[in-house]
């Protein structure tokens, strides 16, 4: 590598993929050394998922604040850490104020995405109970119990089902969806 390419090196925040499903262990890893901050900013569906993890905004990505220099090594190669997202051999800044937004949107890393109602049209995927999995349409909703009809196709044949809405993968507000299931 040579000298003019280090000079493009210098502190500030990098992107960094994890190993697949090690994001928080790789975050874990690296705050453990000096003058290397992390943020891995997550979410969590608050009405859906009561007991469950937040997951990562960017599923396998995080970002890390180092300086290249001195701390290339030590986080390429730390615990979790696939490798630091580059081209051509640099590692690639991630601008100020992008990470000023992400840190906006969720100053403790964890991002709450409210869960909007159900409409009648609306594509839907069962998230657990019989039909875990399935896709279907909203033919009807039932608010007084919670539930809504669901046009599913059943063995080749279209057939609406009455399911509890919390079975339901609801169309959601995340930042970086464009609104549509």
């Amino acid at each position: 590598m040579s000298k003019d390419q280090y000079e493009d090196w210098s502190i500030g925040w990098y992107c960094l993929r994890a190993k697949p499903r090690m994001e928080l262990l790789a975050t874990q890893t690296l705050s453990t050394l000096s003058d290397v901050e992390v943020f891995l900013p997550r979410t969590i569906r608050p009405k859906k998922e009561k007991n469950s993890p937040p997951r990562p905004l960017f599923p396998g990505y995080f970002f890390a604040k180092f300086d290249p220099v001195i701390h290339l090594r030590n986080v390429n190669y730390a615990r979790g850490v696939s490798y630091i997202v580059r081209r051509k051999e640099v590692p690639v800044h991630v601008p100020a104020p992008v990470m000023i937004e992400l840190r906006l949107l969720s100053p403790d890393g964890i991002l709450k995405i409210p869960d909007q109602p159900h409409k009648i049209g609306d594509k839907v995927r069962a998230i657990s109970g019989l039909f875990k999995g399935d896709e279907g349409r909203v033919t009807q909703l039932i608010p007084a119990r919670d539930r809504v009809k669901v046009l599913f196709e059943i063995l080749g044949r279209r057939t609406e089902v009455e399911i509890n809405e919390n079975l339901l993968d609801f169309p959601s507000a995340h930042p970086m969806s464009s609104g549509s299931t």
